[in-house]
């Protein structure tokens, strides 16, 4: 993401919990994804937190949930939101992440992937966090057309902000050395989901 992007979301971060509304079906997703007790899960573009709790409630006191996101008023919000000694709030660039190699079983991005810049190095870090044999997966609540359709609406800079299909997602999860497991894309979901 570009400091736009940063200053983009840092503004909307007082109402943003507000705006986006929460679904029980996020669970559900997290639970087919294979998050689990005591796994140690990194959540990418977490905003607010709106699946990082989720994600706690399956991973429990011991694992460790990261909340990973360029906007630091988008997770001092979370932090507020959720208080919680077993996620971490990280202020940080997808594209150059400040973790060691293989530190996650699961890497989890949701609703974030349209607005990284360079979305071919955004994987590669992702790959490089995650242990192996560990799993990502790339999730939205909308088909590509229909996400781009409703960001070309917005304002600068997040008008400019395209998802790939998912087929494109996977061709490049494969040149990076991930092997895919399931891509699906549909009017009402976007799963690209690989493993290390």
């Amino acid at each position: 993401m570009s400091e736009a992007h940063r200053n983009y979301f840092n503004n909307l971060a007082p109402e943003w919990h507000n705006k986006m509304e929460d679904d029980p079906v996020f669970k559900d997703f997290l639970t087919q994804f294979g998050v689990s007790k005591g796994d140690c899960v990194l959540d990418v573009g977490a905003g607010t937190g709106r699946m990082t709790r989720h994600i706690f409630n399956l991973t429990g006191k011991d694992g460790l949930v990261v909340a990973e996101d360029i906007a630091d008023q988008m997770l001092s919000e979370g932090k507020r939101i959720l208080p919680n000694t077993h996620i971490c709030w990280v202020c940080d660039n997808v594209i150059q992440l400040a973790f060691k190699n293989e530190t996650f079983d699961k890497v989890l991005c949701f609703s974030a992937f349209p607005h990284f810049k360079d979305p071919f190095n955004a994987l590669s870090e992702m790959k490089r966090v995650l242990k192996s044999k560990g799993k990502l997966l790339i999730l939205h609540t909308s088909s590509s057309d229909n996400l781009n359709t409703f960001h070309s609406q917005l304002e600068t800079p997040v008008c400019h902000d395209r998802l790939s299909r998912a087929e494109h997602i996977e061709s490049m999860i494969n040149q990076i050395g991930l092997r895919p497991l399931k891509t699906l894309e549909n009017e009402n979901l976007y799963w690209v989901e690989a493993v290390k």
